[in-house]
């Protein structure tokens, strides 16, 4: 504050100040610091005074004036305040001292008043003006520490800071420790308050809750509501046949109350299925619940709940009334679409629910033509009815013997000496049966598997129109016939198309790959390529179709958001990256926009990424195959690169002092067929140009890489050069952005242009310089004219 007070100047300027006005006005400050002082522990007093307990409870002592110092600050850490060496002189002292440094600068400075004193205070005064500087300067000093002091105390003390801040607090005062004698303990709760919490927290939990669409929970509970669909839609014609219904109906009805239980819990789930509303995920109970209401979902929903199983209990042969409960076949579309869009196989899940439906089809089909049986009449022995007849189904006979190891397992028929042995075979067929009696064994198949089997075969053959079919006799035998004529030609031909195009579609990239080989097989015969070089292009090209590499990831991410292919590089890049030494303390910021600029390359069995002394420019990633590292002085294998292992890292910044320069030190080869993501070092400059703090991290990250391989050029003591003037040097000119490269050139400009003063300044100094030497030579040969004329006369010179 008075550093400035040195040397005599300084004592001349302190002798102009005025001090007649100084203490006055210093006691006005003081006055003020001392009033806000005093309100200020007043209120302190008054707030201790109203958080003491009852006064018949306290003994009041006599009153007795503490002294500041007797305060103490409590803190978090329990640490005294810097300014207690400075609290512990009060302000009365201070003005005491100030007081008497004042009388003797007001007699340093020669005034009349003062001029009047005694010769004894003309002596202190005199011993008084030769340290009157240094107690200026002292009284200010403290004047400040004391202020300073004050208003820290201030600011810590106030009455409606944070329970952080620290708080005056009497010592010895049990009552800020221990707290009042009124205090409240809380209890712990008992068994029945846990429980009613417990209680309320999974209600709320329940009230809450929700489930994404995209969810796996959501998936397999719809594959479960799929489920019961299906059953309903076998199960509810299947009772048409008499030995099911004898003997699953009470279990049938049991499934039935099962399914109707997750349907109705489905109603819930489907009222806490998020959805969303321009791009985000409404998650909210009341309009989760009022979306569901608005949809077309909410009606089929509560008629399948309708209880007709009740008219099962009444009359029981009417199972087709469980049809209700297809209104719900929503949700087998909506399991369709989740399974399509989780599966790894599109084609073969596509194939899989066609045959489904196909066999809910012609199970359908063979309930309706086994109950038009039983309405006609079955027919036990006429293999050539319209119905069913049992007689066309017998059950399976196997033999018990091996005719390929066993002489005595077959029965020879030659002895007619005909090739017709369906003519021949009646007169021996007695014979025949006779001999195959004992050498067999009935596989006994029931009623139900007889007619079901029966039934199925005929509904399969009429909907595909495929015939050999009994001929129908009657109209309504027609009517069924032409009804499921209409049905396989219609219904099942759609049915048939969508697997052709399913088929079309899965050979599809077989064609474009056959198209593709041919191409390559004619370009390499027309233009002669070497055989050798035919056969590994040709490998390549199989390798690739195998791993569906036929296609550049660039065209086929191109259709996503920029959002999605930062996520899916960052997905499979991120993790590498962040193993790389030169990218390790970099911003993630910086390394998302990296893994953006990565690409695929596939590589055949010895072919070389790079060789010794070829200019480096890239960064290798392994991603799928082995890399050799291999000196090609030596021939020998350096290292092994695996799967997430990099190499060149070093090779995408140029660091000033590298000893290899941009040329590599060792070649890399692949060992078989290897799936290699690059990254250029002319991308990575230009995304440099953007992320200038980042740079500065990666080339001093590059620099302390090559200093410890002892790359990099070190001072006589082999420690690292310094760093700094790196980007100065004009091959790191492409590292800097265009703010940065013009205000290079400015500075260039700059120096250029003193550069030119300067040589403009020399070169009219060294002008005036020899003109003043040619003056003084022109002034001396005039001078000596006939001198020089006369000793060039003599030949002197």
């Amino acid at each position: 504050m008075f550093a400035n007070f040195e040397g005599s100047d300084s004592d001349e300027k302190f002798a102009d100040e005025d001090f007649q006005k100084n203490p006055r006005g210093t006691r006005r400050s003081e006055r003020r610091r001392r009033d806000r002082s005093l309100k200020y522990l007043r209120a302190i007093s008054a707030k201790k005074s109203r958080e003491l307990p009852p006064p018949e409870t306290l003994e009041i002592p006599k009153p007795v004036k503490k002294p500041r110092k007797n305060l103490q600050i409590l803190s978090p850490t329990n640490l005294p305040s810097k300014w207690e060496t400075v609290r512990q002189k009060t302000p009365e002292i201070l003005r005491m001292d100030q007081k008497n440094r004042k009388l003797h600068l007001d007699l340093n400075k020669g005034s009349e008043m003062n001029a009047a004193g005694t010769s004894t205070n003309q002596q202190g005064i005199q011993g008084a003006g030769v340290k009157s500087f240094s107690d200026v300067v002292k009284t200010a000093m403290l004047l400040r520490n004391w202020v300073t002091a004050m208003e820290h105390d201030e600011r810590e003390s106030e009455p409606d800071r944070e329970a952080t801040t620290t708080n005056f607090v009497e010592e010895n005062e049990e009552r800020a420790i221990l707290g009042n004698d009124h205090e409240n303990f809380t209890t712990p709760p008992t068994g029945i308050a846990i429980l009613k919490s417990l209680i309320l927290d999974r209600l709320a939990k329940g009230y809450w809750f929700h489930i994404s669409q995209t969810s796996s929970l959501y998936y397999y509970w719809t594959c479960l509501i799929a489920t019961g669909i299906l059953y309903n839609m076998l199960a509810m014609v299947i009772f048409i046949f008499d030995d099911v219904f004898l003997g699953y109906f009470v279990p049938w009805l049991t499934l039935n109350c099962i399914f109707d239980a997750l349907f109705l819990l489905d109603i819930f789930v489907q009222c806490r299925m998020t959805f969303n509303h321009e791009g985000s995920e409404v998650q909210y109970t009341k309009h989760l619940i009022r979306n569901y209401l608005r949809t077309s979902r909410a009606v089929p929903d509560l008629i399948s709940m309708i209880p007709v199983d009740v008219i099962l209990f009444i009359n029981p042969t009417v199972s087709l009334v469980r049809a209700l409960k297809l209104v719900k076949a929503y949700r087998l579309f909506d399991f369709i679409t989740l399974t399509q869009k989780r599966t790894d196989y599109p084609h073969a899940v596509k194939i899989a629910f066609l045959s489904t439906a196909c066999y809910i089809l012609f199970h359908w089909n063979a309930c309706v033509y086994f109950l038009f049986s039983l309405f006609e009449g079955l027919s036990e022995d006429d293999t050539s009815a319209f119905g069913f007849s049992y007689y066309k189904v017998f059950d399976p006979r196997f033999p018990t013997c091996h005719a390929f190891f066993d002489n005595d397992c077959w029965f020879n028929e030659d002895e007619a000496g005909t090739l017709d042995l369906d003519d021949e075979r009646p007169k021996y067929m007695e014979k025949m049966y006779d001999y195959w009696v004992n050498r067999h064994y009935k596989l006994e198949m029931g009623n139900f598997s007889r007619e079901y089997s029966m039934s199925l075969y005929w509904s399969a053959l009429t909907i595909t129109t495929c015939g050999q079919q009994p001929w129908p006799s009657t109209s309504p035998q027609n009517m069924l016939e032409v009804v499921d004529t209409l049905i396989g030609v219609l219904v099942f031909a759609t049915i048939i198309g969508s697997v052709g195009n399913v088929v079309t579609q899965m050979n599809q990239s077989v064609y474009d790959f056959r198209e593709m080989m041919d191409g390559i097989k004619f370009y390499m015969k027309y233009r002669v390529v070497n055989l050798d070089i035919q056969e590994r292009v040709l490998n390549c090209f199989m390798y690739l179709n195998t791993h569906n590499q036929l296609y550049d990831e660039k065209e086929i991410l191109e259709v996503l958001p920029p959002r999605f292919q930062a996520n899916i590089a960052e997905n499979l890049h991120m993790d590498t990256l962040k193993r790389v030494q030169l990218f390790g303390t970099c911003d993630a910021r910086f390394l998302r926009e990296v893994v953006l600029l990565v690409k695929q390359q596939v590589y055949s069995p010895n072919d070389y990424l790079c060789r010794k002394n070829e200019k480096a420019k890239e960064m290798f990633i392994v991603k799928k195959g082995t890399l050799s590292v291999i000196d090609d002085d030596t021939g020998t294998e350096l290292e092994l690169l695996k799967e997430g292992s990099t190499f060149g890292e070093l090779s995408i910044v140029h660091v000033r002092g590298n000893l290899l320069g941009d040329r590599r030190s060792v070649s890399l080869r692949s060992v078989g067929y290897s799936d290699v993501y690059v990254l250029h070092q002319d991308d990575v400059t230009r995304m440099l140009q953007e992320y200038p703090t980042d740079r500065e991290i990666l080339l001093k990250n590059a620099r302390h890489m090559l200093h410890s391989r002892g790359l990099l050029e070190t001072s006589e003591l082999g420690e690292m050069c310094d760093g700094e003037e790196n980007l100065e040097d004009d091959a790191m000119i492409d590292l800097l952005s265009v703010d940065e490269q013009l205000a290079r050139l400015h500075n260039i400009v700059g120096d250029l242009d003193q550069e030119l003063t300067h040589m403009i300044t020399s070169f009219a100094h060294t002008t005036l310089y020899y003109k003043q030497r040619v003056t003084a030579l022109e002034n001396t040969f005039n001078y000596n004219r006939k001198r020089i004329r006369r000793d060039c006369i003599r030949g002197l010179l």
